[in-house]
């Protein structure tokens, strides 16, 4: 005969994950057989049911986000140790560089930057002046009184308009005002 023996003969070893897992099972399939009677219980428990899931998923998705931004950091580390020893081996590959040179070549560099902050100061200010310059300017060439005669000269000429010169002349000043503005406007 065979030296084997039977499974009903054999000791019911049990595992307790094993028994909360059939009991799960056995719980599951009698809810399906039959359905509770309270139907406010159940959904209450497929909700308490669903909110565990959520709670999980967030919790999981904030784990991997964490992983990620992690990895990134790492990586960024990475990168810039690599470009340290990269300068470092360049550094040593052309020769010591002495502390003179490297003071003399950030010397430079702050003065190209501060040169370059002078002159976009400068910049600025001119764009702030440019336009009320340009009025005050016209506004000195239009106020002359010898516009006003030059105009009234020449409209005396004309007797339907000497009558009216009054109001005539501000309105010639004011065309010739706008004239030259927009023509030294587009010249600068």
């Amino acid at each position: 005969m065979s030296k084997s023996t039977p499974i009903s003969n054999l000791p019911n070893i049990s595992n307790p994950d094993e028994e909360r897992e059939n009991q799960l099972v056995k719980e599951i399939l009698n809810e399906l057989d039959n359905p509770p009677q309270g139907g406010q219980d159940a959904s209450m428990e497929q909700q308490q049911v669903m909110a565990q899931q959520q709670a999980m998923a967030q919790q999981q998705a904030m784990a991997q986000q964490q992983a990620m931004a992690h990895q990134q950091a790492m990586a960024q580390q990475q990168a810039m140790a690599q470009q340290q020893a990269m300068a470092q081996q360049q550094a040593q590959g052309q020769g010591q560089v002495s502390e003179q040179q490297l003071l003399e070549q950030e010397q430079q560099l702050n003065e190209l930057s501060n040169n370059l902050d002078n002159q976009s100061l400068q910049n600025r200010v001119l764009a702030l002046i440019k336009q009320p310059a340009i009025v005050a300017l016209i506004a000195i060439l239009i106020s002359v009184p010898q516009l006003s005669n030059v105009l009234s000269s020449l409209l005396k000429s004309k007797a339907v308009l000497a009558n009216k010169s009054h109001m005539i002349i501000p309105v010639l000043k004011g065309l010739i005002a706008g004239v030259l503005y927009f023509g030294i406007n587009k010249g600068i």
